[in-house]
């Protein structure tokens, strides 16, 4: 038997965030400019998700880096609006649990 050809492109989307490229780079740049690059990474998940919407996994990965930047206003806002978001979503609550619980917003 022949076998169909492997997809071209992957079933599912690759993982977003920096590449191996851009994470090297970044471990020569300055604290500030490093610090200025994950702010701007941040920034634009954030607006990614407000546009497009996103898996729970990276509404996640968002109030995590929120947490860990020290915005954990932001990050409680960004974590009350995914459980609306993910409400009876099998295993989002979790998910988003385990964000909160690594922001340090855990109630």
């Amino acid at each position: 038997y022949d076998l169909p050809p492997p997809p071209a492109a992957p079933l599912l989307a690759p993982e977003r965030g920096p590449t191996s490229d851009q994470v090297e780079a970044a471990q020569e740049m300055s604290p500030e400019d490093r610090a200025a690059m994950i702010e701007g990474m941040v920034n634009g998940l954030a607006a990614r998700l407000a546009d497009e919407g996103g898996p729970v996994e990276d509404w996640a990965r968002l109030i995590t880096a929120l947490g860990v930047l020290g915005r954990t206003d932001e990050a409680r806002a960004i974590a009350d609006e995914a459980d609306a978001t993910f409400a009876g979503e099998a295993g989002a609550a979790s998910v988003l649990a385990e964000a909160r619980a690594r922001a340090g917003i855990a109630e």
